[in-house]
């Protein structure tokens, strides 16, 4: 286990007129991501309050990945389009009618998981294909959750950023368009859109939570892959209304970290990524370049830890009715070895957490079987 604590910044943000909760609530079968409460992972942390964000169900898909595919290809096919021609709810009929002079158009993407999954979904809304590029490490499971969705998979031997390099070769090509969730330069407008659409997750939990009466947060917990997810996390926590930000805490595979050897050079590095981990998704070697300087900004306590604390933290979520995987568990197991292995001390004495604490995790994901995948007609 290795923890990197830091004096988090607070740089502005670009101004946005779009606001991505809206966008998503206008999407056909919107919900609300459920916010639970953890009485047993707060006192095995030794704090007064867990609420986990649990993004296990999002338009039918195990994961919160396509609020950031959604919200990223409607501007990617709006600047060949124009503009949809009405405001209010949209349907499946509506966005394949607007989206069909671009055919034939392939959306190409890797992953390891989630996000090929919600952009061949995405690409099915829009009647468009899909080709999903994917590495050899991928669980049967989920491979054939993203052919379900009718997208072609291309796999590949080697790790993630392998995938990520044939994707963004292949998309070259007339007729396809490139919908990562990580970017190669700074400048790529794509998976700054992508981490964008994630932060619906963390607006809904602030609504959730001034429900609750209560709407303070002194930290916030989540996974590392590239880094989107997390620097969505940290530009929602500048922006938040409470009387201070909530610190940012980042938890990533000790056989992947990527991230906190990039915050700790202070500047992107690229990671061995080729041990597997029971974290598989989240087991990738070089951060994204756009989320970098974010997660620079943001975070206070970035984590590597050990496969052992996301087996515990599943068992953890799992009593109080969350099943996910250690992945989708790792944001949990990284408060699990902040506040009660080695380092804990020190943790709690760089984040001020004390036993009033209230904290906020997410589950990003439920757990993936056979049985469990889905496939829509739309």
């Amino acid at each position: 286990m290795r923890a990197l604590l830091r004096l988090a910044s607070e740089p502005p943000d670009k101004d946005s007129s779009d606001s991505p909760i809206d966008f998503h609530r206008r999407l056909p079968d919107y919900r609300e991501g459920p916010l639970v409460e953890a009485p047993q992972l707060a006192k095995a942390l030794g704090v007064a309050n867990v609420f986990v964000k649990v993004e296990s169900s999002r338009f039918g898909l195990p994961s919160f990945k396509v609020l950031g595919a959604s919200l990223s290809t409607y501007p990617a096919l709006r600047e060949q389009l124009g503009p949809m021609p009405r405001d209010g709810l949209l349907s499946f009929e509506s966005l394949q009618g607007w989206a069909s002079p671009l055919r034939p158009l392939t959306l190409m993407a890797a992953t390891d998981g989630n996000h090929g999954r919600a952009v061949a979904r995405v690409a099915r809304w829009f009647g468009l294909d899909a080709r999903i590029f994917v590495p050899s490490f991928v669980s049967s499971e989920r491979c054939q959750a993203i052919e379900a969705e009718g997208a072609k998979l291309i796999i590949l031997d080697g790790v993630y950023d392998a995938s990520v390099d044939a994707a963004l070769e292949s998309s070259q090509s007339d007729g396809s368009l490139l919908i990562s969730d990580t970017a190669r330069s700074a400048l790529d407008v794509v998976p700054q859109l992508v981490a964008a659409g994630y932060t619906t997750g963390f607006a809904e939990a602030e609504e959730q939570l001034s429900q609750s009466g209560d709407d303070s947060i002194d930290a916030v917990s989540v996974q590392a892959g590239v880094g989107g997810l997390a620097s969505a996390c940290t530009s929602w926590a500048r922006h938040t209304r409470r009387g201070r930000s909530p610190h940012v805490i980042v938890t990533e595979s000790e056989l992947a970290p990527c991230v906190i050897t990039a915050l700790a050079a202070g500047e992107p590095m690229t990671v061995s990524a080729d041990q597997i981990s029971a974290m598989s998704v989240i087991q990738c070697g070089t951060v994204s370049l756009t989320a970098f300087a974010s997660l620079q900004a943001g975070v206070s306590c970035c984590l590597a830890i050990e496969d052992s604390w996301a087996t515990t933290a599943v068992s953890e979520l799992g009593s109080c009715g969350i099943r996910t995987s250690p992945s989708g568990a790792a944001g949990a197991a990284g408060l699990l070895a902040a506040f009660t292995g080695p380092l804990a001390g020190p943790v709690r004495q760089h984040l001020g957490v004390s036993s009033d604490a209230r904290l906020l995790v997410v589950a990003t994901e439920s757990t993936v079987t056979p049985e469990n995948v889905q496939h829509e007609d739309i």
